[in-house]
């Protein structure tokens, strides 16, 4: 018996009364439920157990579904990465934040971009970059998504802080020093533990951000 695939040509009329959602739909639902069971894979057991075969059967999905969607191990890995990645997308229209006073910003802006790097999928992509650096088509595609980001959330920043006096060269170093202290801040995390207690850097972190920005 063949496996069932994404773009097989069954039809909601095969089932007599069967109410489907649309094939697209269906579709976007089978990938996020493959990218959803390799994150939790790699978040448990480490990206060297991250195997096709048990992706599908965690995500409850036939071989031939996940290969509809994932053509190799490494497509998955580039799947869970891009989705932490835009965890870090803030929701939040930037006029309506940039109206707050600027320790507000500050603060709204390290909690936001802590709630994705505290968390325990933080620890899958500290995984996978562990991984794909030894990996160097991998490692080029991902180098190339997180920067084409990178530029994005640079220029988010900026207009949430265009009422400082800093310049733009000076406002994206405080950002990527923001970040470069998160990741430490998460790293620290994860070797030490969850009860580690992170708030008193955290705080620490807000404080010297709004002392630089008010400059």
């Amino acid at each position: 018996m063949t496996e069932d695939v994404e773009n097989s040509p069954a039809t909601d009329a095969e089932v007599p009364g069967a109410r489907r959602a649309p094939r697209q739909a269906r579709s976007l639902d089978t990938r996020e439920k493959l990218v959803t069971a390799a994150l939790e894979l790699i978040r448990t057991e480490g990206y060297a157990a991250l195997s096709t075969p048990l992706v599908a059967r965690r995500a409850g999905v036939s071989r031939g579904a996940l290969q509809y969607h994932f053509a190799s191990r490494d497509d998955l890995f580039v799947a869970v990465r891009s989705r932490l990645a835009l965890r870090l997308d803030w929701g939040f229209p930037v006029a309506e934040l940039a109206a707050r006073p600027l320790a507000d910003r500050v603060a709204w802006v390290v909690d936001h971009y802590w709630s994705v790097l505290g968390s325990d999928d933080y620890v899958a992509a500290m995984e996978i970059r562990l991984y794909e650096r030894f990996n160097g088509a991998l490692h080029s595609q991902l180098c190339q998504e997180m920067r084409e980001l990178a530029e994005t959330r640079h220029r988010e920043w900026v207009r949430l802080f265009a009422d400082v006096s800093l310049d733009t060269d000076t406002l994206v170093g405080v950002r990527t020093f923001m970040m470069d202290a998160l990741r430490g801040i998460a790293l620290r995390r994860i070797e030490m533990g969850p009860e580690e207690r992170v708030r008193p850097a955290l705080a620490l972190l807000k404080t010297s951000l709004v002392g630089r920005l008010a400059e």
